[in-house]
């Protein structure tokens, strides 16, 4: 809604170890992440990814957009 996308993609990869989680837009972009009402959304995704020590990353797509990669270990 906020990133006013028409598209989204959802990738999950499978690698030993883990796994990796992906969903990209084709929205406005993170060129306001650092606004306010952004912060702490994105701040408690980090920690919780970190709580079961795995990765957390946003970051602008290829072809604009973003994308937000969650990547979680496996026994």
């Amino acid at each position: 809604k906020h990133a006013q996308a028409t598209e989204a993609r959802i990738r999950l990869r499978l690698e030993p170890g883990r796994f990796i989680l992906e969903v990209e837009d084709n929205g406005r972009g993170v060129s306001n992440l650092d606004s306010k009402q952004n912060r702490n959304g994105l701040r408690n995704m980090k920690r919780r990814m970190e709580d079961i020590h795995g990765e957390f990353s946003i970051s602008g797509g290829a072809e604009g957009g973003t994308v937000v990669r969650l990547t979680v270990p496996i026994k």
